[in-house]
């Protein structure tokens, strides 16, 4: 691993909650400028170890990001794109928790909990069922989620009525609390129900994913 891996995906990770304050401060002061830094800061976070790196076409891609934010922004139009961000990476996370649950493949969860914890944590009784239980959980969640932020992206972008004030305030603010708040409860239900395992906290376990976070996005291991 670069001796720098580590503290740019700490730095990425620490910056990351900037997105979410800075789309739901732009939907709620219908400031477009906010909205802009919001998709901005997004795609620099997505792209920035290549960019780091000097490749060429990542900062194409960066530059041809930044235009069409721009001239989104210049159209109108960049809080109707930045309402489009959310639904198009659920439905990534989704597909990508729900592909490891195929015969032959890895639950995503387990493959957390034996890279982060060791073949040790995985084998202990009743793990490996919560760790796929978990996995559709998430896959459930993240595609349902997906969807309905869909119908609702599509319902303001094609309906001249306004969409209710409930709709509009889980779409900017409720869609994105509702992650952290599943995981915490996703967490504190899996102390209680795995209480006979031991548990990394929470702190412990954010840095667990982020050292061995390329490991994490592979599908190396495969059930024989």
């Amino acid at each position: 691993m670069p001796a720098r891996a580590f503290p740019l995906r700490r730095a990425t990770l620490a910056l990351l909650p900037l997105y979410p304050a800075l789309a739901i401060g732009g939907a709620l002061t219908h400031r477009a400028a906010l909205s802009l830094a919001a998709l901005l800061l997004l795609v620099t976070l997505w792209l920035l170890p290549r960019l780091l790196a000097g490749s060429v076409r990542p900062w194409i891609g960066w530059g041809t990001a930044v235009l069409l934010a721009c001239a989104s922004a210049w159209l109108g139009l960049a809080d109707r794109l930045l309402d489009a961000v959310p639904p198009g990476i659920l439905a990534g996370l989704a597909l990508w928790f729900g592909a490891t649950l195929r015969a032959g493949r890895e639950p995503r969860v387990a493959r957390f909990i034996r890279v982060l914890e060791g073949e040790a944590q995985l084998a202990r009784p009743g793990v490996a069922r919560y760790a796929r239980g978990v996995t559709v959980f998430w896959t459930v969640l993240l595609a349902l989620q997906a969807l309905i932020l869909a119908a609702l992206w599509l319902r303001g972008l094609f309906d001249a009525t306004d969409l209710p004030r409930w709709a509009l305030a889980y779409q900017h603010v409720g869609g994105y609390l509702l992650i952290p708040l599943a995981f915490t409860l996703e967490y504190a239900f899996r102390r209680w129900h795995l209480r006979h395992v031991q548990h990394p906290g929470l702190h412990a376990q954010a840095l667990q994913m982020m050292r061995h976070w390329p490991q994490l996005l592979h599908d190396t291991h495969r059930h024989r």
